[in-house]
């Protein structure tokens, strides 16, 4: 059995200042994809060790992923498109083909890019099996559900199951073609918008769907089922909360399943609520508490989700408060990155930190800084989430002022893994506060170091706000823009 596989994955984030060019992309092509994938945390490392345990001959064609950011170039994405689609056409005889996908990506033309790439690859392999990972993030449109044979969502967030789901698709993709499966997809979208820190599945409600979506996995007849919380900064008439069971050759059983979990997940809409604190609020409560550290997530400016990673907000609030043993992580800052190298390790010098992007995120921070630290940015994650795989943020120095220390780096980069800051030098459970720019992730390997999380209101492109932003194309009503 031969089986293709590939990615050209982005989530968009329409508000977003920050472009999103063919540079953008990280781009491997055939056996590159093998060789840095293999015995990682991730979707395609999970495909390729279902692949081997199977024999089945797994055939990489592109793999290419960009940091969340605003609407591809409509250029770029055809470029990547019509690359990814000549490889899959010279791939010889194969038997199907899995993909690796996020479920998020808008581009300049296209509102459903993966509808769009799905619905391409489905008119080479004709009626062979094509079954697609999606992050739980994926905006499940009607369009999308037309041409995969299975379509599996992550379970988590934090996304600590990448890798199962690699190995599910493989499984799926593998009985499929053997004829031991028929998968049959029910899908429902909900008028249903929710904001990332509500979405987490390690705290209720979540957590609570998670089970019952397990629950509902293990029943006769059910073959994998599927919870997208969507990813409400894309503004798309799809965007929003969708659910998937998928059945082995029951259509009515589908239905019946879909059905009742849509209705559940409706009756608890208004669970899905955040408790959000001023960064004034969190930092006196800081002072007030003996343990450490303190984490203080800034999901605004999360560059996960599209933040252009360079606000100030936290920032000048510690400097202003004058606060001991803290750590801002990260603010994306190429020219302060080079003239903090250019002065060097142990030299001091007045630089102009971060606000470059935009004034949404925050005006630049006039520091007199202390360079304590040049690193290459490299790192290998040891965290629960894509462990094992490597990271890059470009050039990045440590700078430090008063009783702050500040991790610059050249490319935006969400710090979720402790690794981020342990790799220039900081051990995380040294410091009294922690600012990361991240939503959720973080959690995954902060929860078991912090001694409280606090979840900060700034404002920015990722707040989880959500009346805070202006929809155009969004279908309406949506709940929670107004009563459904």
């Amino acid at each position: 059995m031969r089986i293709a596989t590939g990615c050209i994955g982005h989530e968009t984030n329409t508000f977003s200042p920050v472009p999103t060019t063919l540079d953008s992309f990280r781009r491997m092509v055939g056996d590159e994809i093998l060789n840095n994938f293999g015995n990682t945390s991730t979707v395609t490392g999970g495909i390729i060790e279902a692949a081997a345990k199977l024999k089945v001959e797994l055939v990489p064609l592109l793999w290419s992923f960009a940091t969340p950011s605003r609407k591809v170039e409509q250029d770029a994405y055809d470029t990547l498109k019509s690359e990814f689609l000549h490889l899959l056409a010279g791939a010889g005889e194969i038997d199907g083909v899995v993909l690796d996908l996020h479920g998020a990506m808008v581009t300049e033309d296209i509102e459903d890019a993966e509808a769009d790439l799905i619905s391409s690859v489905r008119e080479i392999v004709g009626s062979r099996p094509v079954v697609v990972t999606f992050d739980l993030h994926a905006n499940i449109t009607p369009e999308t559900v037309k041409y995969p044979n299975a379509i599996i969502g992550f379970d988590t967030y934090p996304h600590v199951d990448t890798y199962e789901r690699g190995i599910e698709a493989v499984d799926v993709i593998y009985k499929t073609v053997r004829g031991e499966i028929t998968p049959t997809m029910a899908y429902r979208q909900l008028p249903l918008l929710t904001s990332p820190p509500a979405q987490c599945t390690m705290r209720p409600p979540a957590s609570d769907l998670v089970k019952k979506l397990h629950q509902l996995e293990s029943e006769d007849g059910v073959v994998t089922a599927t919870l997208s919380m969507g990813f409400p900064f894309a503004d798309i008439h799809g965007a929003g909360v969708s659910v998937l069971v998928t059945t082995d050759g029951n259509r009515e059983l589908a239905e019946q399943k879909v059905d009742e979990f849509a209705a559940h997940l409706w009756s608890i809409r208004e669970d899905f609520r955040t408790n959000l604190v001023s960064i004034e609020e969190a930092i006196e409560h800081a002072n007030q508490s003996s343990g450490q550290p303190i984490v203080l997530a800034e999901g605004a400016d999360n560059p996960g989700g599209g933040g252009p990673c360079d606000g100030t907000f936290i920032l000048r609030a510690f400097v202003e408060a004058d606060v001991r043993d803290a750590v801002v992580a990260i603010i994306a800052d190429p020219e302060s990155v080079a003239e903090a190298i250019e002065a060097g390790v142990g030299n001091r010098l007045n630089l102009n930190v971060g606000g470059k992007t935009d004034g949404m995120h925050g005006e630049p921070v006039r520091l007199d800084a202390y360079v304590k630290t040049i690193s290459d940015g490299v790192y290998v994650r040891k965290g629960p989430m894509a462990r094992g795989a490597t990271d890059s943020m470009g050039r990045t120095t440590v700078i430090k002022t008063g009783g702050v220390e500040v991790i610059l780096t050249e490319e935006r980069s969400q710090p979720l893994d402790a690794e981020v800051l342990r790799s220039v030098g900081i051990e995380p459970r040294d410091r009294k506060l922690i600012a990361l720019k991240s939503a959720v992730h973080y959690r995954a390997d902060y929860t078991s170091i912090a001694h409280e999380i606090l979840e900060v209101d700034t404002p920015g492109v990722h707040s989880p706000n959500l009346a805070n932003f202006t929809y155009e194309n969004l279908r309406r009503p949506i709940y929670p823009l107004e009563p459904v």
